[in-house]
């Protein structure tokens, strides 16, 4: 017994492979962004934060036991670091999928802040190793999560 193929269901499987042919290669060239791309503003205005705080620092070691690092004189410096961080955290804010950045900013107003406190309260020669480094660590990790993704690495939370 010989079976005819019908010409409306060879037509409907041709359109179906054709179908299912275009899905795939579309799949194939779709990627899914899990992070914002890099940011040269936000990656230029955190090294200019850190050199400014690096001079911040150097001059409080310098000057420590004098009117120059008391807190009342400094205030300018906390002031224009608080715009800093403030614009910088607004533009890392506006950039969709950047909440690794917008957190790793946050932990440098904390410290900033802390930093504050601390002048306040009197600051020592030998708070401020421990101080720097806290604000090296900050600064440095989010240039390096602006780097790898100037770079398109993938960043782990």
């Amino acid at each position: 017994m010989k079976v005819k193929s019908n010409p409306f269901y060879a037509a409907h499987r041709l359109a179906f492979c054709a179908i299912i042919s275009v899905l795939i290669f579309s799949a194939g060239c779709t990627s899914i962004k899990l992070i914002a791309d890099y940011d040269e503003v936000i990656d230029s205005s955190v090294t200019e934060f850190q050199k400014n705080m690096e001079t911040h620092l150097i001059k409080l070691e310098r000057n420590i036991g004098t009117d120059d690092a008391s807190h009342e004189n400094n205030i300018d410096f906390y002031d224009e670091a608080r715009v800093e961080l403030s614009s910088i955290r607004v533009r890392a804010a506006a950039i969709l999928k950047n909440e690794l950045t917008l957190t790793q900013i946050e932990l440098l107003i904390q410290n900033l802040e802390n930093l504050e406190k601390i002048h306040e309260l009197g600051i020592a020669a030998n708070d401020i190793p421990p101080l720097r480094n806290a604000f090296n660590t900050g600064t440095t990790a989010i240039l390096k999560l602006e780097l790898a993704k100037k770079r398109g690495i993938e960043v782990e939370e």
